[in-house]
């Protein structure tokens, strides 16, 4: 085998590693939201609290035993966007205790099509026109499951609009940083300013809930399922080309699904299941524009 052969063979197998990773972490974050119905008498920030703690014990040795700076670089930037996230993610693990999982997963992928248009206004990027034809097939898909003049929890829906806004304004924010931080520094701010954050709440509202047995040992699983989604996310996208991972992310609604129907045995309705399909289908176009 020649030295081409030999190097295009050595990309294929970091592909296929790339979207093995990514599906791994689709699965990782779906686990953790179904996890999250299990608890929804513990108190909101409590659950984000174990959800972070896992971050904010491994990921600053991995940071060390790298020898990256821990502060980073461009800190004003990753405050701003830990602080987003901090609503984004209240808003999605709200949603995720009163809604359908699947509609609640669904409603937070809506947050890459958003990200196309953040990054017109604030990166002055061209949107071309199957761009926009793409975002208005996802947003037909989005409301089918909003199912707007029938759902009589709307109240929910706007929540999980609103942190999944919060979300694309975040990745908006990775784009900034990615030239000057290294992405365990993003995902370390991440769990410590959201950890202590939720930790603050909890104490000043005095809600904090000591757990039985079942439901601690089920906060400590959200808490590794979130890590695991973490590392793999950010794993697929150091080996592989973010255009051609990212796609597997909306996996998670599929998953999603799975777990509705087998676990909480209660299907999606029909208005959900095309308008998850109609989101993954604009990812999917969105993932064909971008290999173009």
């Amino acid at each position: 085998m020649d030295r081409s052969s030999s190097t295009k063979a050595a990309e294929s197998g970091l592909r296929v590693q790339g979207i093995l990773m990514m599906l791994i972490a689709a699965f990782c974050f779906a686990v953790m939201a179904m996890l999250i119905k299990f608890v929804s008498d513990i108190p909101l920030m409590e659950i984000i609290l174990f959800r972070n703690i896992p971050i904010m014990l491994v990921i600053p040795l991995m940071i060390l035993e790298k020898g990256i700076p821990i502060l980073g670089n461009n800190r004003s930037l990753l405050l701003l966007r830990s602080v987003l996230i901090i609503f984004a993610m209240a808003s999605y693990f709200y949603t995720v205790k009163v809604m359908p999982l699947t509609d609640a997963i669904t409603i937070k992928e809506l947050a890459p099509f958003l990200s196309v248009f953040f990054a017109a206004i604030f990166l002055k990027e061209k949107i071309s026109l199957k761009s926009v034809s793409i975002f208005v097939f996802g947003f037909l898909g989005m409301l089918l499951v909003v199912k707007p003049g029938i759902r009589v929890d709307i109240f929910p829906v706007f929540i999980g609009l609103g942190g999944a806004i919060l979300t694309a304004v975040g990745y908006i924010m990775i784009r900034y940083l990615r030239s000057d931080d290294h992405p365990l520094v993003i995902v370390n701010y991440f769990g410590y300013i959201i950890g202590l954050t939720a930790l603050g709440v909890l104490l000043w509202q005095k809600n904090f809930i000591i757990p039985d047995l079942k439901s601690l040992i089920i906060l400590i699983l959200i808490g590794i399922a979130g890590l695991g989604g973490q590392y793999f996310l950010t794993l697929s996208y150091y080996i592989a080309p973010p255009k051609l991972v990212s796609l597997y992310l909306y996996s998670q609604i599929i998953f999603g699904a799975i777990f509705d129907i087998f676990i909480f045995k209660k299907a999606p309705d029909l208005f959900s299941l095309f308008g998850a399909s109609f989101i993954i289908l604009s990812g999917y176009l969105n993932y064909k524009l971008k290999a173009e």
